[in-house]
This record gives C-alpha cells, sequence and structure tokens, in this order.
C-alpha cells in the first residue's frame, strides 16, 4: 500500500498538483486509508482517500468519507478500466491511478485524463487490496438488483420467485443475494438502500443496457404514442423509458422503448432508418413484474404503458444531456416512495 501511494502521489505531482498526503496506521480509527490535501494556486481541497487495487464501482464499499467530516472521497487505485472510469464518474466518485488516469475537480482545478496504460514500473502496486471480489453488478446480478431495488419486499421473497422476476436462472439469484448481503446491502445490512441504487444506476450504461440493447434506429418519435399496440410487431407489449416516460417534465428529444422481442417491421412501420445519429433506441424487456407488484404509471403517450419508474430513472440518468439528467433528479424524488432510503 505504500508503493501504491508513492505512485499515486507521484502521478498528481506530474498533473500539476501539489500534494500532502498523511496515510493512517492499520490501528487508526480512522475509516478512510489516507488523509490527502491537493492544492494548485489558491485552489486547496482535503480528500478522505481510499486505496485499492484494481478498483471497480462494486467494490468500492460505502463511501466512508461521508464518516470523515463529510470530506469528498478520492480514490487511488493501481488501475482504473476505462469502464469503471466512466461507473465511477457517473457516480461522482474522483479517482487517480498509478498510470496517471485521473477524474479530480476542487475550486477552479479540473483534470480529466483517460486512456493511459501502466507500465511495468507500476506492478509493484499490484499487492494493493482489492476489495470485494468479482463484479457485483455484472448482466445477471444487475437484473436481480432491479428486482430489489425496484419491489423491496422481494428481499424477504423465495429466491424461485426474485429470479423469475429478474429473469435468470435461480443459481444466479442465489450467487447475487449472496454476493450483496455480504458486500453490506438488504434488510440488516450496514449500506443504505440509496447507495445500493445509486451504485447501480452508474453501473447502467456500461453494463446491463449494452446487455438489453436491440438495435437503434433515427426517426420522428412525435406519432409513436398513436401506435396501435396490438400489432404483432409489439410482441409482448411495449414499455415507454427514458425521456419520453417523463414527459410532463422534459420535452422528449430521445424515445427509448422495452420490447420483449423485436419485429423487424417495427422500424418499417414507423419509418424509423438505422443511419445516421440515433435518437431511438429499442431494448430487451427482461423482467417480469411479480404478481403481487405494479409499477402502475400512467405514462403521456397514449396506449403505452411506461417501464417501471426505476428504469426510467437509469435511462434519464444515463444521458448525457444536462437537461436530461437535471430531470432526472426530479424524477428520483418523484420516486421517493419505493424503498425504504430510495
Amino acid at each position: 500500500m505504500t508503493d501504491l501511494l508513492g505512485a499515486l502521489v507521484g502521478r498528481l505531482e506530474e498533473l500539476g498538483l501539489q500534494v500532502d498526503a498523511v496515510k493512517h496506521s492499520p490501528g487508526s480509527p480512522a475509516a478512510h486509508d489516507v488523509d490527502m490535501v491537493l492544492s494548485r494556486g489558491a485552489s486547496r481541497q482535503k480528500f478522505a482517500m481510499d486505496l485499492k487495487g484494481r478498483a471497480t464501482l462494486s467494490g468500492l464499499g460505502p463511501d466512508r468519507g461521508k464518516e470523515a467530516n463529510h470530506l469528498p472521497r478520492l480514490v487511488g487505485a493501481t488501475s482504473v478500466s476505462p469502464r469503471s472510469a466512466d461507473a465511477l464518474r457517473r457516480a461522482d466518485i474522483q479517482y487517480v491511478d498509478a498510470a496517471g488516469n485521473a477524474w479530480i475537480r476542487f475550486g477552479d482545478v479540473l483534470i480529466d485524463v483517460r486512456g493511459r496504460r501502466r507500465s511495468n514500473a507500476h506492478d509493484s502496486a499490484r499487492t494493493a487490496p482489492d476489495g470485494t471480489g468479482g463484479n457485483l453488478f455484472s448482466t445477471g446480478r444487475a437484473q436481480v438488483a432491479f428486482v430489489l431495488l425496484q419491489w423491496p419486499g422481494s428481499w424477504k421473497k423465495q429466491q424461485r420467485d426474485v429470479a423469475k422476476a429478474a429473469g435468470v436462472s435461480l443459481g444466479q439469484t442465489h450467487n447475487a443475494l449472496a454476493m450483496f448481503r455480504e458486500a453490506g446491502f438488504g434488510p440488516g445490512g450496514h449500506r443504505s438502500d440509496s447507495e445500493f441504487l445509486d451504485l447501480w444506476v452508474a453501473s447502467f450504461p456500461s453494463g446491463l443496457a449494452r446487455k438489453l440493447a436491440l438495435a437503434t434506429y433515427r426517426g420522428s418519435i412525435a406519432d409513436f404514442g398513436k401506435a396501435n399496440f396490438e400489432d404483432p410487431v409489439f410482441i409482448g407489449g411495449a414499455l415507454v423509458s427514458g425521456e419520453a416516460a417523463a414527459g410532463n417534465l422534459i420535452r422528449p428529444a430521445t424515445l427509448t422503448i422495452y420490447v420483449a422481442e423485436l419485429d423487424p417491421m417495427l422500424p418499417v412501420k414507423h419509418r424509423w432508418r438505422s443511419d445516421g445519429d440515433a435518437n431511438i433506441t429499442v431494448r430487451r424487456k427482461f423482467w417480469h413484474t411479480p404478481l403481487d407488484e405494479t409499477h402502475d404509471y400512467d405514462g403521456p403517450l397514449v396506449g403505452l404503458r411506461t417501464a417501471p419508474a426505476l428504469l426510467v430513472y437509469a435511462d434519464l440518468k444515463a444521458s448525457d444531456d444536462p437537461r436530461v439528467r437535471e430531470t432526472a433528479a426530479q424524477w428520483r424524488e418523484r420516486i421517493a416512495g419505493l424503498g425504504p432510503s430510495i
């Protein structure tokens, strides 16, 4: 860990920052590993730094900076993959790795470095702790997490019922529940439902959303709500998500729908094209609403149901458009009653 800290201090200094780091001893009561003060010019910020091996969003553990006088969190890692870097940014977690990749902001300082590869000189840092093993939100586990977040009562249901709702095998469900509980989530756990939600949503764009993608198109979305949803092209129904599901909060510029199957006649009947910049995304509907649960939200499009509110939030949050991300914050307030802390 000392070797890793030394490498990270070097990378930060190369980026033009002045670094003052105090590493805590193993017996220290501090919840984080390092008090790190970064400064440049008139800007100065103290961080609660956690040292990791290969940093992944799901392996970070709780935000312990909240226990350290509300200091902002900074993750120092041997390596941060491009996928993990994207998830960390979406979760608003700052980081730096031994190769010099970093996303740090304070005062008038913004550092955004991507694409650097670690050289052999940094290999000694591999012995740093890795945190929770495995990807907490692999696509199968992410489907289980969705069910637990959308319908919190599922934590107490039979695993076979959770598996059916999530569209995964019983074995995958058992593994996911065990990992979530080991990580501190669920009834009686030491980590909040709100943090579970934040982590799941941050992992969604580069994980589950990609797996579910069926097709993207370019076309008009204005008349989609007038479609005949008894048409065979909507096998198993269609559910709208993202901007189009939040039409009372934002003027939709994109359309995201979930269908059980993709009929090749769907884009033909709506005159959607597969070339150019896509504004229409079609994804696979993976979940099955439990018989004793519901997500009866009245969508703004006539004759079309909205997707579960949690999924709408994830699709809004995944956007890079500031106006859509602002709408995501408003949507989250709307679904505050989904779970105890969501």
